[in-house]
């Protein structure tokens, strides 16, 4: 009796979480122009037109060069709870600046908590990309 309470448990909670799963997974951020150089992952873009797509189910955010390019993987740390970087109107991609390089840290969407993606040691600047929402 035990073990089909359970194996029900079970059943009910994977059904919600593929339920749930294509709602918190792809998320879009308008295309933004990145105007430098910079490193995500193991990998350095070049400036240009890029869109940033969250993937909460993988746990990566997928970063393509705009117009078709190649897409880069870039696994992320954590998700961090929603504080000014988070409003209404707009997105944010942050990077850490050292020097003149810049890396991908966080991203910030509309309302949403934030997905840390690199977290820099030592003294850094934080470069801020808004971008506006997308409109629907």
């Amino acid at each position: 009796m035990k073990n089909t309470w359970k194996n029900t448990l079970l059943v009910a909670f994977a059904g919600i979480a593929l339920l749930v799963t294509p709602f918190l997974s792809a998320d879009e951020i308008e295309k933004a122009n990145i105007p430098f150089q910079f490193t995500a992952g193991e990998k350095v873009y070049p400036a240009g037109m890029y869109e940033f797509r969250v993937d909460l189910a993988s746990r990566v955010v997928k970063v393509t060069q705009d117009p078709k390019g190649a897409a880069g993987f870039v696994p992320f740390i954590t998700t961090m709870a929603a504080t000014t970087h988070s409003t209404a109107t707009d997105n944010h991609i942050v990077f850490d600046k050292v020097g003149n390089n810049y890396t991908l840290s966080e991203i910030w969407q509309p309302g949403e908590d934030g997905i840390l993606v690199h977290a820099t040691r030592g003294a850094h600047e934080h470069h801020v990309i808004h971008v506006p929402k997308k409109q629907r």
